[in-house]
């Protein structure tokens, strides 16, 4: 009777313990859905490149590429300069992306994944050039002149896809600026989602492309190399770096009560976040669940975290 009771003891505290790579494994497992809805839906914004993505004009040179019939809703931002162009997340790989950006340029395209994670690398084969931060854990896995994410920098898992190799044309540093010709973007380490997140600034439209740092509906924050401090950190600095008026355009879709359509927010929301931040570090924040943990934080955001001890 005590083995027993010994044994599921340590099961259960082995659980809490890898919690986030326990979610991640069986997810996919203990989850029936389609990963591409049957028909397009109803957009807020932009039109339809073919059946499957949608192209919404910014303006200023710009365009979300969305993929609004994906489980993950993703959107992709082209940015164009005069001599080059910057593709921010290579999409899911669900379907080729690169037709839709061929079809809005013909300056050489250069990808700078927000992040490694499969819904934004997935589709990195249909390119040739691939731009990351320049980190010391990205180097790393760098073998024989080609770059690998590991299992769980990629989380293929989830919709069943391996990891791809590729080789880096160009290190970003953090801070660094990239020239596109006529126009200049600053590179930014948003630690947090993942350790290898990285954001865009373009100071002279007043944009900020987030990837997975912020995004409205449910920030995941309890995946294997998420950072609550991190996330506290980076919050931190960003407040005290991005102009007030800064429009943050994000990685995932919808605003609440919205159809699709590029997904933004306002340094509002990234102060409505570091708030409840704070309130986590002093213990007073309130949650549901049980993991994830959902801290609510505004009218259009929920923070997902793990158990204290994960994702610290």
């Amino acid at each position: 009777m005590w083995t027993v009771l010994s044994v599921t003891a340590i099961m259960a505290a082995a659980s809490a313990v890898y919690a986030p790579y326990l979610y991640v494994e069986l997810w996919p497992m203990l989850n029936s859905f389609s990963r591409v809805a049957a028909e397009p839906p109803k957009l807020a914004a932009g039109q339809m490149f073919d059946d499957y993505f949608v192209v919404q004009d910014l303006g200023a040179s710009t365009f979300a590429i969305g993929e609004p019939r994906y489980y993950q809703l993703n959107y992709s931002y082209l940015i164009l300069g005069e001599t080059r162009a910057l593709l921010f997340d290579a999409g899911s790989g669900t379907r080729n992306m690169r037709p839709v950006v061929d079809s809005l340029t013909q300056l050489p395209v250069t990808v700078i994944p927000s992040h490694l994670h499969f819904d934004h690398l997935g589709g990195i084969s249909a390119f040739d050039r691939l731009a990351l931060i320049d980190l010391e854990e990205t180097r790393t896995r760098v073998r024989d002149g080609m770059f690998k994410p590991r299992r769980y920098d990629f989380l293929g898992m989830f919709d069943g896809l391996p990891a791809p190799a590729m080789e880096v044309s160009e290190w970003l540093q953090p801070g660094s600026s990239i020239d596109l010709g006529g126009r200049s973007l600053t590179v930014i380490s948003t630690p947090g989602h993942t350790s290898q997140s990285v954001s865009l600034l373009d100071s002279r439209a007043g944009w900020f492309f987030t990837g997975d740092f912020i995004y409205p509906t449910m920030l995941y924050a309890f995946l294997p190399g998420a950072s609550i401090s991190a996330y506290r950190q980076t919050t931190g600095y960003l407040l005290s770096t991005l102009p007030a008026d800064t429009k943050l355009w994000t990685a995932h879709c919808c605003r609440r009560d919205e159809d699709p359509a590029a997904p933004w927010l306002t340094i509002e929301d990234l102060q409505a976040l570091d708030q409840v931040l704070v309130e986590m570090e002093a213990g007073r924040a309130d949650y549901e669940g049980i993991f994830p943990r959902r801290y609510p934080v505004n009218g259009q955001m929920i923070l997902g975290t793990g158990f204290q001890w994960n994702n610290q």
